[in-house]
């Protein structure tokens, strides 16, 4: 269960951890939610050197942030040059400040924001609280190089429950289950069952939610017997095409597979944020094989994520099973050698 308010972190009021030599403590928490209901933290770290910093603890993902500006370099601009700021919005919303521990309210309890990310990499997120804009520029970091223990438990979810599991059964792994995939022990935290109209049909596929330690949070797949190990992607590395047939990251191009609106239709578990059967966004694949880049976008928010294809045997071996659901058809993302070994 996600437990009260004060356990909703996998971290520590007064822990002392360093960032890139510098030590700090963290001095204070505030609790955010917004108007979907989802939760994060913000940390305040105070560096023994006087400097402030803020550690977002979001959705499995830790975000360090110091207040900066989103300007680009000197050297890059030119007189007479057009200026463009490689940054993409990736969330914006109303939040509110729910509690406050180690301190008082950084700012006002109700206020707008928008969350950016980067060509290169960075995060941003500008808080409309105050007369001006506050901006905040930072990167993901892990427990590890800050120096921190987690808390016991794993990442602080959202207890889900609902729906009705499709005709074809129950998903194949429970919530608890455990194992050991791409070398990292994982724990089942949360199931959730997704359809979507497609060509006049109803497709239907699991998604199960994972702790997997200092990898943060991933999830894996599954769609007609096949599956696929998902990381989270920053959106501002990915390059779509101005017709969407095609996307680009880290130098490979994936070309556009297919659309849609998914909707959720069973919950079971724990999910970073407070889901509820019903819950609609648009989905868009696409593919590079053994490799899927899915985008999903509401009105507000856009995320991206990179998928791989496993092998079912490498599922069975990971959580000790004797039997998965055997594969139907061939996968989008399915290699060449794979489809094969599925249809003897």
């Amino acid at each position: 269960m996600a437990g009260s308010a004060a356990d909703r972190t996998a971290l520590e009021l007064g822990a002392r951890g360093a960032f890139r030599g510098a030590p700090f403590v963290l001095s204070s928490r505030t609790e955010v939610s917004n108007a979907g209901g989802a939760t994060w933290n913000e940390w305040r770290l105070t560096f023994d050197d006087g400097r402030v910093g803020w550690l977002a603890e979001a959705l499995g993902v830790l975000t360090l942030y110091f207040e900066g500006a989103l300007a680009p370099p000197f050297d890059a601009l030119e007189v007479g040059g057009g200026l463009t700021l490689d940054w993409t919005v990736v969330e914006r919303g109303t939040a509110i400040r729910l509690k406050t521990w180690g301190g008082e309210s950084p700012g006002k309890r109700t206020y707008a924001y928008a969350d950016l990310s980067g060509r290169d990499g960075r995060r941003a997120t500008v808080d409309y609280g105050e007369r001006e804009p506050i901006v905040f520029v930072g990167q993901t970091v892990t427990l590890t190089k800050l120096g921190l223990t987690p808390r016991p438990g794993g990442a602080p979810l959202v207890a889900v429950s609902g729906g009705r599991t499709s005709r074809d059964g129950a998903p194949a792994l429970e919530v608890g289950a455990e194992g050991t995939l791409a070398g990292a022990k994982v724990r089942v935290r949360g199931v959730m069952q997704r359809t979507m109209r497609t060509g006049g049909e109803t497709a239907t596929w699991d998604e199960y939610l994972l702790d997997a330690g200092e990898l943060g949070l991933r999830w894996l797949t599954c769609a007609d017997g096949h599956w696929n190990f998902v990381a989270p992607v920053e959106p501002g590395l990915v390059r779509e095409s101005a017709d969407g047939e095609r996307a680009t990251y880290d130098g490979e191009t994936y070309r556009a597979f297919g659309n849609g609106t998914a909707k959720v239709s069973y919950l079971a578990g724990e999910l970073p944020w407070p889901a509820r059967v019903g819950d609609a966004s648009e989905v868009c694949d696409f593919v590079c094989a053994p490799r899927v880049l899915s985008c999903e976008w509401t009105d507000d928010e856009i995320s991206w994520s990179l998928g791989i294809y496993t092998e079912p045997d490498a599922i069975l071996r990971a959580f000790g099973r004797r039997a998965l659901p055997k594969p139907r058809g061939r996968a989008p993302n399915q290699p060449r050698k794979a489809a094969k070994s599925s249809r003897r």
